[in-house]
C-alpha cells in the first residue's frame, strides 16, 4: 500500500476513503485482451463483495480477504470469469486488482466474513490513517453503479461493461450511448463567526449528535454558491467568504464530500425543520473542552470517519 506521507500530504490530516493505493492504469483499460489475461494470472487480487460489504480476513486483525484465480472455481463456480469484473488498478509490483459482486450464496472459511464498509473503515483507522478503506470504497462504488445501470437511460436498451468497468455502452445499434460512473457532489461546511461555529442536528438524530451542515450541489452551482444556498436554507444564516479545505469520497452510495470553511455574516438562526431538529452556535473554548473530555450528552464528538470531524478540528486549531 502507498505511504501517504511520502506522497507529500498536506498539513490537513487525510480523510478516511482517500489515499487510493493503486495505479488506476487508464491506458490499459481499453485493452480487452490484456484484461482477460489478467483474470487468469496467479498474482491477480480479487476483491469480493456481497450487498456492498467487502470480504474481509479476520484471522489476524482485519484485512481485505483477497481471492486468487485458483480459488475462484470453487468459490464462485466455473464460469466466474464471465462476471462483470471491475478493474481497480495495479500495485507497485504490477499485480492487477479486480472487484466483483457475489451472485448467490458462497461458502466462507472460518477466517472470512463480509463486513459493512463503515465498520471496516472505523476499525482499520483506529491506529492511524489507512488506505484500505479507499481501496474497498472504490470497488464498492463502481460495483453498485453497475448494479443500477444494466439498461441504457437514453433508449432503454441493454448495456454492457467496457474499459474495465469504467464505461457501460448501450448495445442498441441505433443508440450506442456511453454511460460513465456517477459521483454526486455534496458541500459540507464549518460555518463560523468570530470564535463561534454553527453546528446542526439532523431530524431523527440522537440528542447531542451535532455536525457540520451539508447538502447536495444543484446543477449549475459553484461550490461557493451551493454553500451559501444550503446554509441559508437550513439555518437562515447568510454566508460571505467560503474557503476550500479538503474533500472526501463517500461510498454510501457514491458522493464526493467537499469540505469548506464558511464565514457567517449574520447570527440569528431560523432552522428548516424538515432538515434539522436543532442548530446552535458553539464557542471555540466550549468545543475544545468537550473534545478533550470525549464529549457529553450535550455534544457527542463526531467520529473520525467523518469529514465533519476534520473540519471541526481544523477550525479549533
Amino acid at each position: 500500500m502507498t505511504d501517504l506521507a511520502a506522497m507529500g500530504a498536506s498539513e490537513t490530516a487525510p480523510c478516511i476513503f482517500t489515499g487510493f493505493p493503486l495505479d488506476t492504469a487508464d491506458h490499459l483499460r481499453g485493452d480487452q485482451a490484456w484484461l482477460k489475461q489478467q483474470l487468469s494470472e496467479s498474482s491477480t487480487h480479487f476483491l469480493i463483495y456481497a450487498g456492498g460489504c467487502p470480504l474481509m480476513d479476520v484471522s489476524d486483525g482485519l484485512h481485505p480477504g483477497f481471492k486468487f484465480s485458483d480459488e475462484l472455481d470453487s468459490f464462485l463456480g466455473e464460469n466466474w470469469r464471465e462476471n462483470d469484473w471491475v478493474f481497480i488498478g495495479l500495485d507497485d509490483h504490477q499485480n492487477a486488482f479486480f472487484a466483483g459482486a457475489v451472485k448467490g450464496n458462497v461458502t466462507l472459511q472460518g477466517h472470512e466474513k463480509f463486513i459493512d464498509l463503515r465498520s471496516v473503515a472505523l476499525q482499520v483507522g483506529q491506529g492511524g490513517f489507512s488506505d484500505i478503506p479507499s481501496l474497498l470504497g472504490r470497488g464498492k462504488m463502481l460495483l453498485e453503479w453497475h448494479g443500477r445501470r444494466h439498461y441504457c437511460s437514453s433508449c432503454g436498451g441493454k448495456s454492457i461493461s467496457e474499459r474495465g468497468g469504467y464505461v457501460r455502452k448501450c448495445q442498441n445499434k441505433d443508440c450506442g450511448a456511453e454511460h460513465f460512473p456517477r459521483t454526486d457532489p455534496v458541500v459540507i461546511m464549518m460555518v463560523y463567526k468570530g470564535d463561534n461555529c454553527l453546528l446542526g442536528r439532523g431530524v431523527g438524530w440522537p440528542e447531542g449528535n451535532y455536525s457540520a451542515l451539508a447538502g447536495f450541489m444543484e446543477p449549475g452551482e459553484s461550490i461557493e454558491e451551493a454553500t451559501r444556498r444550503e446554509v441559508l436554507e437550513e439555518s437562515g444564516i447568510k454566508i460571505g467568504k467560503v474557503t476550500y479545505v479538503q474533500s472526501q469520497p463517500w461510498p454510501f452510495p457514491s458522493t464526493l464530500m467537499i469540505g469548506v470553511m464558511a464565514e457567517a455574516l449574520t447570527e440569528d438562526i431560523t432552522i428548516d425543520k424538515t432538515e434539522l431538529s436543532d442548530a446552535r452556535w458553539f464557542s471555540r473554548d466550549e468545543l475544545k473542552a468537550k473534545m478533550a473530555n470525549g464529549g457529553d450528552d450535550e455534544f457527542r464528538v463526531p467520529p473520525t470517519l467523518a469529514i465533519a470531524r476534520h473540519l471541526l478540528e481544523n477550525w479549533l486549531k
